[in-house]
């Protein structure tokens, strides 16, 4: 990252986004988060947290005690749903997923916010279809009351509308890049014609 370029308000996007173009390094997307992408990391946070104190008193309880808390393996794999869906808006956000760096060197400034903005679009698009079959699923397992098959007999419309939380939220913070990519796309075609 260049020295000086952090976003201190959203109105800086295009300048601070063209100048980072310009220099082959993406904008500081972590200062620009917002209050779902906060939110989500520490929903993330709190269920990695969670999930290390579980396996911790299992371990604890087996070895001192000989003895299982028996729902252990259940509320692990439902932390670990909630750390896989609700981390991708934070993901997102803090542009953690890959990028196609050599590609990226390759292209100029502008073709490179153009390549962002499309390939933005198609995710939201992919990232909107998911959001939509996760709804039609939970609400399917709220009307039919299907149960998980374990001791605690949990409603399976809870960890799937986790599911759907996430995939919402995700949809949420890609249309806050989409919008961002094109005010960069924006601001570079103003400095080429002006």
């Amino acid at each position: 990252m260049k020295a000086g370029i952090v976003m201190s308000k959203p109105a800086d996007a295009p300048e601070i986004a063209a100048s980072a173009l310009a220099g082959s390094e993406m904008p500081d997307e972590q200062a620009d988060e917002s209050r779902i992408d906060w939110l989500c990391r520490w929903i993330t946070q709190l269920a990695v947290i969670a999930l290390i104190l579980m396996i911790a008193t299992e371990v604890i309880a087996h070895s001192v005690f000989h003895l299982s808390l028996e729902v252990t393996d259940e509320l692990g794999g439902y932390a670990l749903i909630v750390i896989t869906f609700v981390s991708l808006p934070t993901c997102q956000a803090q542009g953690a997923f890959h990028h196609v760096h050599f590609l990226d060197a390759k292209l100029g400034p502008l073709a490179r916010a153009v390549l962002r903005a499309v390939f933005s679009a198609v995710s939201l698009a992919a990232i909107a279809v998911l959001f939509w079959q996760f709804v039609l699923f939970a609400i399917t397992s709220w009307q039919s009351g299907d149960v998980a098959a374990t001791t605690l007999l949990t409603p399976l419309w809870m960890p799937r509308a986790i599911m759907c939380f996430g995939s919402a939220c995700l949809c949420l913070s890609l249309c806050r890049t989409l919008h961002r990519d094109w005010l960069c796309i924006a601001a570079l075609l103003q400095r080429r014609n002006g």
